[in-house]
């Protein structure tokens, strides 16, 4: 008989598991059947850690993201420009190595479940990556500010710099739009540092 410990452990097992399934056919393709195939056990276990593929999709994200943010505070804490930390703030969108690219096909997929069939766990989740990644992308711009690199504008677009970059996303923008983008802004902030007095 597992612990409660050893459940969540099995959980995860079974949502990693199915990571290439995703990526290689797609959430709508895939069935139980072959979840349970991947995973070398039975499709009635499936159904004992999951309701439905959309449950098991929703744990590989929280997988993933249990896995990235480890990288991602490694990265903020080395000597990087505030534009680079920014960047890599938003390396699900823009970084090109092989895990990354396997979180943002996930990611996409994970969307597409979240605008058509969300759950209330769902939202939550998504709120509070919202929140943490505000906050953090807050804390560079703060620094930044107090060095005299931008201004204190740039707070304010905060909000507006994930609608943009998930719009991009959905819309499956290349990659160079994106960092039009960001080249634009870091722009558009640095030269009203200058005038900070008239904000």
């Amino acid at each position: 008989m597992l612990n409660s410990e050893q459940k969540q452990q099995k959980r995860k097992a079974i949502a990693k598991s199915t990571c290439t399934l995703f990526i290689e056919k797609g959430y709508v393709n895939i069935t139980i059947s072959e979840i349970a195939k991947n995973a070398q056990i039975g499709k009635g276990t499936v159904y004992e850690y999951f309701k439905n593929k959309e449950e098991i999709i929703f744990e590989l994200m929280v997988c993933l993201q249990e896995d990235y943010d480890p990288k991602l505070k490694q990265k903020l804490e080395s000597n990087m420009t505030t534009k680079e930390k920014v960047l890599s703030l938003f390396d699900i969108y823009l970084g090109n190595d092989e895990i990354v690219l396997i979180q943002r096909k996930i990611y996409k997929e994970y969307l597409s479940i979240f605008m058509s069939n969300k759950t209330d766990e769902m939202i939550r989740f998504h709120t509070i990556m919202m929140q943490k990644y505000s906050s953090i992308l807050e804390e560079i711009f703060k620094k930044a500010i107090e060095n005299n690199e931008l201004s204190s504008i740039s707070l304010k677009m905060i909000p507006s710099i994930f609608a943009t970059m998930e719009g991009f996303f959905i819309s499956d923008e290349k990659q160079t739009v994106l960092y039009e983008y960001f080249d634009t802004l870091f722009i558009l902030l640095e030269n009203n540092s200058s005038e900070k007095g008239k904000l």
